[in-house]
């Protein structure tokens, strides 16, 4: 045989074999989920994705409704293989680790089971996304991790869930779970612009980013650890382009906690924003997913303080849709 023949066929069945593993490859994104527009930028970000994977998005906290619908509908797309994507903004919360064991990646459960359910689903997503569900968190541990802030909902939500068993899903694929968005260098990208938004004069300003943050210490502690990450990478970002913030501080807000713990994580942001302002100007910059109430209550927090802010969240960016694509990237490695 040709050598030239010999080399095109090896191509082309290198070629089918690489379409033939793609073929086999679904990808579940997880997010909160909130009202339309929440969703919608949501379903924006996994565009790309969807373009080269069956995509699903599963909607809710850990919720087993929306995760099996999801497996449920690239399993029967011939996925033998699932990449799981957590759209969240943190690690720390009891909403990734029952996720991990709901899809037999964590053995054990961690915490409390928990299913907080909005009731039937009421959206559906343009690339075959299992469900989408109307907003409002009452207990919201989901924020923890999302950054959203979703409206009052007056239908079938669990306000507690707490539940005595939890099964894990049914599943008949191979289950690659990613990390959330944590401390990753892309979510350090958008802060950075959105600071270079506000910024005047950057080596008078100090910028507090904020985020939603979990209820338990130890959680907090790690949540607070990846933001003070991201703002170191940040300040290296700000070092090349010559334009260094006085200082970045990293702070939670922890809705959902106790109230004494609610109440002095509030006076722990005013006390920083308050004596900030008298020594220069403070950007407070919020660390959440998407637009909604919760990053509205924190300028709501600070009212009478002096301070810049716009209240820009993380989407809509394009970046965040890197994120997926490198998540998924990294998972079929």
């Amino acid at each position: 045989m040709h050598k030239k023949t010999s080399a095109l066929i090896f191509t082309l069945l290198v070629s089918l074999f690489a379409s033939a593993q793609k073929n086999d490859v679904g990808v579940m994104i997880l997010a909160h989920g909130a009202g339309a527009q929440w969703n919608q930028m949501v379903t924006d970000a996994t565009k790309d994705i969807a373009a080269k994977y069956p995509t699903e998005i599963a909607f809710g906290m850990a919720l087993p409704r929306t995760m099996q619908a999801a497996i449920n509908n690239l399993e029967a797309k011939g996925a033998k293989k699932i990449v799981v994507v957590p759209l969240f903004i943190s690690s720390h919360s009891f909403i990734i680790r029952q996720s991990e064991y709901l899809l037999g990646v964590r053995e054990k459960l961690a915490d409390e089971p928990m299913v907080m359910d909005h009731g039937p689903a009421d959206a559906s997503q343009s690339h075959g996304s299992s469900s989408g569900h109307g907003s409002g968190h009452g207990q919201a541990a989901a924020a923890e991790h999302s950054g959203h802030g979703s409206q009052s909902n007056s239908g079938g939500h669990d306000m507690h869930g707490q539940s005595s068993t939890l099964p894990k899903l049914t599943l008949h694929s191979e289950i690659k779970f990613t990390r959330p968005l944590d401390d990753n260098p892309l979510v350090a990208k958008i802060l950075f612009e959105r600071i270079q938004e506000l910024s005047k004069e950057p080596s008078k300003e100090l910028v507090v980013l904020v985020g939603h943050g979990p209820n338990g210490e130890e959680d907090n502690m790690k949540w607070v650890s990846d933001m003070e990450s991201l703002a170191e990478q940040i300040r290296g970002l700000q070092k090349k382009a010559g334009k260094e913030s006085k200082m970045i501080l990293s702070m939670t807000v922890r809705d959902d906690a106790d109230q004494a713990i609610y109440n002095q994580a509030k006076e722990n942001l005013r006390n920083v924003v308050k004596q900030g302002s008298k020594q220069g100007a403070v950007i407070v910059v919020p660390v959440f997913l998407s637009s909604g109430s919760v990053e509205q209550k924190v300028a709501g927090r600070l009212e009478g303080l002096t301070y810049t802010w716009n209240g820009k969240t993380l989407l809509p960016d394009p970046k965040i849709a890197e994120f997926i694509r490198v998540s998924v990237e990294g998972a079929l490695k």
